[in-house]
C-alpha cells in the first residue's frame, strides 16, 4: 500500500502512462502489451489482458463522470501534466500503470 498511495509513486504512474498513451499503440491491447514490456519484460497473458481492460474501462466511466477526480489525480507530484493528453484517459492509464508497477513481479523480479 505504501507504493500504491505514494506521491511520488502516483507521479510515476502518471508519467509512465503518458509513454503508454504516446508509444503504446492505438489499441488498449497493443497498449497494455507495451506496457507489459517496459514494465516486466515480457508479454502479457491473455487472462492478463482481459482482467485489465475491464479495469480500464471502469476509471474511464468513473472520471468521465467526474472529471475533477481525474485532475486531482493528475495534479499528485511536481512533474508537468500533459497538455496533449486528454486528462480522462490518462487518469484511467495512470491506474493500469500503478497496477503494473505494484505487481510483486516488478517489484522484486526486474
Amino acid at each position: 500500500l505504501v507504493l500504491l498511495n505514494d506521491p511520488s509513486f502516483v507521479e510515476a504512474a502518471r508519467s509512465f502512462a503518458a509513454r503508454v498513451l504516446r508509444d503504446g499503440g492505438e489499441t488498449v491491447e497493443s497498449r497494455i502489451s507495451w506496457a507489459y514490456r517496459c514494465s516486466l519484460q515480457r508479454s502479457p497473458s491473455e487472462s492478463e489482458i482481459q482482467i485489465l481492460i475491464p479495469l480500464l474501462g471502469h476509471h474511464e466511466k468513473r472520471y468521465a463522470a467526474d472529471p475533477a477526480a481525474a485532475t486531482e489525480l493528475l495534479a499528485v507530484g511536481i512533474a508537468p501534466i500533459p497538455k496533449d493528453l486528454d486528462p480522462v484517459t490518462l487518469a484511467a492509464w495512470t491506474h493500469i500503470a500503478r497496477v503494473l508497477m505494484c505487481l510483486h513481479e516488478t517489484i522484486t523480479r526486474n
